[in-house]
């Protein structure tokens, strides 16, 4: 093999590997966003039911003998 065609070649795999880089790169920001959201959303029903509890503890004690004989 000559110079000219080992260059050619490994262009070729140059090429190749910066188009696999690419697209992981992109792979990569779409499950670093869809984990963003997921996360946000957890965070939300959190804090939701955070807000139950406290509203409950501010309600007093009927409320917790209300939920344990079914609401």
């Amino acid at each position: 093999m000559n110079t000219s065609d080992e260059y050619g070649q490994k262009l070729v795999e140059l090429i190749e590997r910066s188009a696999r880089i690419d697209t992981l790169v992109l792979k990569s920001r779409q499950a670093a966003e869809n984990v963003k959201q997921e996360l946000e959303e957890l965070r939300a029903k959190q804090r939701e039911t955070t807000q139950l509890l406290h509203n409950f503890e501010n309600s007093g004690s009927n409320a917790w003998e209300n939920i344990g004989c079914g609401g």
